[in-house]
């Protein structure tokens, strides 16, 4: 990083706790309609093309956009009318659209010898893209920054202080980086080390790139993949894992974590954890901070949490369902399947989730991403 970008971009990791605050406060208003609420997932076609799609509460699709291979989380811009379509592992390509124009602002590529794993975060001022990547010339993943404002330059790069990093999230305060290694290496799509994996959760200074927390589940889980997390506003961490071992074996799939303290795995009712199939695919707070839903598609099932208490809330069939946004409301949470169908869930009223929409023609994809109006 050059002696000026590096200058800024620690001014930013000062400033943007402000910056995290006046959005929090001016955050979406539980009394707008659904009609008003936008999301965006990436999504396949019945003919094997895949998309960037944007649409409202109700289901309506408003935006439609051709990707040139898979996605995986779509993230905003919290200032520009932008939305980051990041490929799955093994892609390399960030598509960058203008939701209000409908057209593409940029198309970044990785650079040579890397790849992305499919997540992304913004800082809360707008300024850095972050993202997950592999490189062959490291044996940790890479945590690399780029310069929004100057072309999306890479600015810093930064190990992921473990094998196989996924998700990351950037803490309330933005001066900490929190990463999902899941610790498995790949070659392409296929698993080389699942007998010596080792997932982990680390803490990265925003600063200086170094390890602040590395936190591990005991040795006997060590095939328990960190795959997905999200953070409440009090830095609570809930963590969902894919379990790579004996497919009979009992072992923890959903956690959560607070700093300076061991990773705790949320009980499970026994039927409920032999639905899960080994497999949790996303991990979201609802607003309050207070509910959380993790989802299982290959178990056609969504777990609720009461994350006060930690206990286990109920349950929601919906077939292939993946895909979790909180909407803004306490309790409330949009959630995307693999068969083309958006349902409203809400962990106060109901485990019976509502129906929006339903196409044929359409696969949603992992992710949900519920999109603050800029």
């Amino acid at each position: 990083m050059t002696g000026i970008n590096r200058r800024q971009f620690l001014g930013w990791v000062a400033a943007s706790t402000v910056l995290l605050q006046s959005s929090a406060a001016q955050g979406y208003s539980s009394k707008a309609s659904e009609a008003s609420q936008r999301f965006a997932s990436a999504s396949q076609g019945m003919d094997g093309q895949h998309y960037l799609n944007l649409f409202n509460g109700l289901g309506k699709q408003l935006i439609r956009h051709p990707l040139p291979c898979r996605a995986h989380q779509i993230v905003s811009h919290p200032i520009q009318p932008w939305l980051f379509a990041v490929s799955r592992r093994p892609g390399t390509s960030i598509d960058v659209l203008d939701y209000q124009s409908g057209r593409q602002v940029q198309r970044i590529m990785c650079a040579d010898g890397y790849h992305l794993y499919g997540h992304a975060q913004i800082s809360a001022d707008g300024r850095y893209l972050l993202t997950t990547e592999k490189s062959g010339q490291h044996e940790h993943g890479r945590i690399v920054i780029r310069d929004i404002k100057i072309n999306f330059e890479i600015v810093e790069e930064y190990s992921s202080a473990g094998i196989g990093p996924h998700e990351l999230r950037l803490s309330p305060d933005q001066k900490t980086l929190v990463i999902a290694n899941g610790g498995i290496k790949t070659q392409g799509r296929e698993k080389l080390n699942l007998e010596s994996m080792q997932p982990s959760l680390v803490y990265l200074d925003l600063h200086t790139g170094q390890p602040l927390e590395q936190v591990r589940l005991p040795e006997e889980y060590h095939q328990s993949s960190i795959r997905h997390l999200d953070i409440a506003t009090d830095g609570q961490v809930l963590i969902a894992m894919q379990y790579e071992g004996n497919p009979g074996d009992t072992v923890p799939l959903i956690a959560y974590h607070m700093r300076g303290e061991s990773i705790q795995p949320l009980s499970i009712p026994s039927g409920i954890h032999s639905r899960l199939h080994q497999y949790c695919g996303s991990a979201c707070f609802d607003s309050s901070g207070q509910f959380a839903a993790v989802s299982s598609p290959r178990g056609n099932i969504i777990t609720l949490w009461d994350m006060k208490t930690r206990q286990f809330s109920n349950a929601a069939k919906v077939k292939d369902g993946c895909g979790l946004a909180s909407t803004g409301r306490p309790g409330e949470f949009l959630v995307s399947s693999g068969t083309g169908q958006l349902y409203m869930l809400n962990a106060l009223t109901s485990a019976r989730p509502s129906l929006l929409a339903a196409a044929d023609n359409i696969r949603w994809d992992n992710h949900l991403a519920f999109i603050s109006q800029t």
